[in-house]
């Protein structure tokens, strides 16, 4: 992404290997500039990438699908470059779930009213999508006509909540595997946490069995705690998720999955609590010291302290036999030759 941003002053990171840049106003060759980029990228990185060119987010995610789906643009595509009749035939092409901002219950509703294709909702009148997908169906009809609607957010929005949660390599009975599993997790939760200098007031707690086994039922069991403090020390999260997980766990169920969520982000700051005789006790301080000085250990040397509840057998790790080495990312498995 570091590469990307080079090559434009605005940029939106959208996902983890996708991104939006704004180039409008630039004194350059469009195509010359996203053809250096592709390159760069392919070999400063070693990963190969796929550019769409348009006026608006929409278009330039349906010319990205093009530009992967047909070698001869070498990775590069324009759609404003297509006459009105080629850009007709083009959305023919293309299912109405495909297009970007179109969910699968949202093309459920379009394909009931005979809207099938991206040219059929482009065809479509405007009063009749926002009236079935909303402000947000609106939007998308009115970028494929180039009307830029969605615009670039160079500044991510604040988080609502931190999600993290793992299927588990095998399906776990034991209250200590799961716990081991739920610390993993939540340690993970909190660096995320910490790192957008957040805090939360609720955590929700979960683990459910296979859904998937027909000859079971699938169990859910999960609990929300809500404090009136905001905090963002893993001392105090860590041994409060471990107490939620022990009222919500029953013995006897093979637990498939399980996860807790961070909710109700505020800005990482301590809020005075009234009703607090300790808000501001040395032995408090000590304990985001603590905090703090185990994040950077962990940070410089690969999460060499861990807390005794994460050790163990470690059967809740996901499989991956067949996991391909990490060339870029990782030392130990740098490329031989």
């Amino acid at each position: 992404m570091k590469v990307i941003g080079e090559y434009s002053p605005v940029q939106e990171v959208y996902s983890i290997d996708e991104s939006f840049i704004d180039l409008m106003r630039l004194p350059l060759n469009l195509m010359d500039h996203m053809h250096s980029l592709r390159r760069r990228v392919k070999s400063w990185t070693g990963i190969p990438v796929c550019v769409g060119v348009g006026s608006t987010k929409v278009l330039a995610k349906l010319a990205n699908r093009i530009a992967k789906k047909y070698p001869r643009f070498d990775g590069v595509f324009d759609i404003d470059d297509l006459s009105y009749e080629r850009y007709c035939k083009l959305l023919k092409s293309v299912e109405v779930g495909d297009l970007w901002g179109i969910g699968r219950q949202s093309a459920k509703k379009l394909n009931r009213i005979g809207i099938h294709t991206s040219h059929d909702f482009y065809q479509s009148d405007v009063g009749v999508i926002e009236t079935l997908l909303g402000v947000n169906g609106k939007k998308i009809y009115k970028e494929l006509y180039g009307s830029s609607c969605i615009p670039i957010e160079a500044i991510p929005p604040a988080r609502k909540q931190i999600v993290s949660s793992r299927s588990f390599g095998c399906d776990l009975k034991d209250f200590d595997e799961l716990n081991q599993a739920l610390t993993n997790l939540t340690r993970k939760a909190v660096n995320k946490l910490n790192n957008h200098q957040l805090a939360t007031t609720t955590i929700t707690v979960f683990i459910y069995t296979n859904p998937h086994k027909k000859d079971k039922p699938c169990v859910h069991l999960s609990k929300t705690v809500g404090m009136t403090t905001a905090i963002q020390d893993q001392s105090q999260i860590i041994p409060l998720v471990a107490q939620i997980l022990r009222l919500i766990y029953k013995p006897g169920h093979s637990f498939y999955k399980g996860g807790l969520v961070l909710g109700n982000l505020t800005k990482n700051y301590q809020q005075q609590d009234l009703f607090s005789i300790t808000q501001n006790s040395q032995i408090q301080t000590m304990a985001r010291q603590k905090s703090n000085t185990i994040r950077s250990v962990n940070k410089r040397f690969n999460e060499s302290i861990k807390y005794a509840s994460e050790l163990g057998n470690n059967r809740w790790l996901p499989r991956a036999d067949f996991k391909s080495n990490r060339y870029t990312t990782s030392w130990t498995e740098l490329l031989v030759i």
